[in-house]
């Protein structure tokens, strides 16, 4: 039966439990639209999405333990470009339904998809705060080149994130600043130039150099390791940017291929794949017990056919024992769009296990981690069994994105 938290402080306190550790997706057009989180501030969510609404009312929903916990706001503020300040007005909890097509692999099906290179996103973290001679030689030579090409340039690279890895993390954009001088030239493609302002003015930054680039490098596409920065006297170029987005993107790759990353070298069959969700099959060995977790984030490839791949981020939601092996379920969190449409692409092709129509989900169709049809739950209950998803909660951090 459904339930509606109305009092104010039930509502945070369901908000602060789920929405900043589990997937959250938005309602727009009659879909359910992934959506960034940002942070909590002032009993007030702040979001950011590029999507264009026609009013002030934002459905912001997420899925846990068989319940669907739709939350309901209001626009209360934002930048016009993306980052928008909802106020919360009520929750209400329904049982979950699969929408969308789920592709059975299993049972004889003709398409084999195997899981691979599997890591726990702890480790991505913890791997980069150890010391590694190959590591070093790789960092020691990129800084060199850049240096040649940008006086006035480093990297960043730690365990432990600075204030502006956090907000680009956050924000999930590229730092480019053209003129810090001249507000009319930010582009609202790029991280918001009035945070950008505060966290200059906190830097020890000379006052001289008014323009910045920031291009992060990332685990995969996902993970933040650190970024690659160069600062200017004159405003820099659009062609300068491109250039460090793709030498970031090399200084990622070097680093990963130094096997630094403990990734498992375990392969795992596809028991079935949605828009929402995977399952795969996983043999009881040491990169399991180090990497398969309850609650935990993990990211892994999968390669669909000879022309598409791609790396995907998931929540494990449920661990079986199957006798010989563990059967995986996870629930796909914060997708990059690339990877979103490899698997969409091959989805269209792949013959669907049932209808497009919502239906609710079984027992057996939630091997996916995705949710069951059980379980109601109240606010006192989601705060209690929230899982501990990432290693960057965006509601415990005391560097916030300004109102």
């Amino acid at each position: 039966m459904d339930k509606e938290i109305n009092d104010s402080e039930g509502v945070l306190k369901v908000i602060t439990a789920l929405f900043g550790k589990l997937p959250v997706t938005i309602q727009f057009e009659g879909k359910e639209v992934p959506v960034k989180i940002i942070a909590l501030k002032n009993k007030a969510l702040i979001i950011n999405t590029a999507l264009k609404f026609q009013d002030k009312v934002r459905l912001l929903s997420v899925i846990h333990n068989g319940s669907k916990f739709q939350a309901h706001f209001l626009l209360a503020g934002g930048d016009g470009n993306g980052i928008e300040i909802l106020a919360p007005a009520k929750i209400s909890i329904m049982a979950a339904t699969r929408e969308g097509n789920r592709v059975e692999l299993s049972n004889g099906s003709s398409a084999v998809l195997k899981v691979s290179n599997i890591i726990n996103v702890n480790d991505v973290s913890k791997a980069i705060g150890f010391d590694d001679k190959k590591v070093d030689a790789i960092l020691l030579a990129y800084r060199a080149k850049l240096t040649k090409a940008y006086p006035q340039s480093s990297i960043f690279f730690a365990g432990r994130m600075d204030n502006r890895l956090r907000l680009m993390h956050h924000y999930e954009k590229s730092i480019f600043i053209t003129d810090r001088k001249n507000k009319s030239s930010a582009n609202p493609m790029y991280f918001p130039f009035d945070e950008y302002l505060r966290i200059f003015e906190s830097s020890k930054i000379e006052d001289k150099y008014i323009s910045e680039i920031c291009a992060p490098i990332k685990y995969k596409g996902y993970t933040h390791l650190g970024y690659v920065q160069v600062l200017s006297e004159t405003p820099l170029e659009l062609e300068t940017f491109n250039q460090l987005q793709v030498f970031a993107n090399a200084v990622a790759r070097d680093i990963i291929s130094t096997g630094v990353f403990q990734e498992s070298r375990d392969t795992c069959q596809v028991m079935d794949l949605s828009p929402g969700g995977i399952s795969f099959l996983h043999s009881p060995t040491r990169s399991f017990s180090r990497s398969v977790t309850m609650g935990g984030t993990i990211l892994f490839d999968i390669v669909f056919n000879s022309e598409l791949k791609g790396t995907y981020r998931g929540i494990i939601k449920n661990i079986r024992n199957q006798e010989t092996n563990y059967r995986v379920g996870c629930q796909f969190y914060n997708l990059n769009q690339s990877d979103i449409d490899t698997m969409d692409k091959f989805l269209a092709i792949g013959k669907p296990a049932q209808d497009e129509v919502p239906v609710p989900v079984s027992e057996e169709e939630s091997e996916s981690g995705e949710p069951k049809e059980e379980e109601t739950l109240v606010e006192a209950q989601a705060e209690e069994s929230a899982p501990d998803t990432d290693p960057i909660d965006p509601f415990a951090e005391t560097e916030e994105p300004s109102q």
